[in-house]
């Protein structure tokens, strides 16, 4: 499989992000920070490398999963108004034959946050996604994992760990 299909596959989990200067990321903290947006994800394994970086994104690669790890963070004055369900369709848009495998609600950073589990299409390849969306203080904030079905409990671990981690760093309003 093309490593490059899973870097894109990250760049479209993440949305179309306007050009803007690259964020603050510790490799030390595992803190990304772009503007009064601040948050901190997970540690993850020593294969996953950092691929992708831009406004309140970042997204690693893992050669032997063949998986794609990212989180991506949007304020907007409209952030909570939009229902978890829809922003995480919105991440799939550019997918083909969607079967959603699971969806529920879990507990992150002491909000409610929709986790799904989707079998899909990209380009005709079939990849799985695990989403977590989550709506905090004005933000939208989505970790995602996606990999080839067949490799993708390669890196789950590490994506729980990444998940689990996560922190928003900002003031409550």
């Amino acid at each position: 499989m093309d490593p490059r299909r899973f870097v894109l596959c990250a760049v479209l989990v993440g949305g179309c992000l306007p050009h803007t200067p690259l964020p603050r990321w510790s490799e030390a903290s595992k803190e990304l920070c772009q503007g009064g947006m601040c948050y901190r994800v997970g540690e993850l394994g020593p294969s996953w490398q950092a691929v992708h970086r831009e406004a309140g994104s970042i997204g690693f690669f893992d050669a032997q999963s063949g998986g794609v790890i990212e989180s991506n963070a949007t304020c907007r004055d409209d952030a909570e108004a939009t229902p978890l369900r829809n922003l995480t369709g919105q991440l799939l848009i550019g997918y083909t034959e969607r079967e959603i495998r699971e969806e529920r609600t879990v507990q992150l950073a002491e909000r409610d946050a929709l986790y799904s589990r989707v079998d899909a299409k990209l380009d005709g390849v079939p990849i799985t996604l695990q989403l977590y969306v989550i709506k905090r203080n004005g933000c939208i904030f989505d970790l995602s994992y996606a990999a080839p079905p067949d490799r993708q409990s390669a890196g789950q671990a590490d994506f729980q760990r990444f998940v689990d981690g996560f922190v928003d760093l900002r003031r409550r309003k």
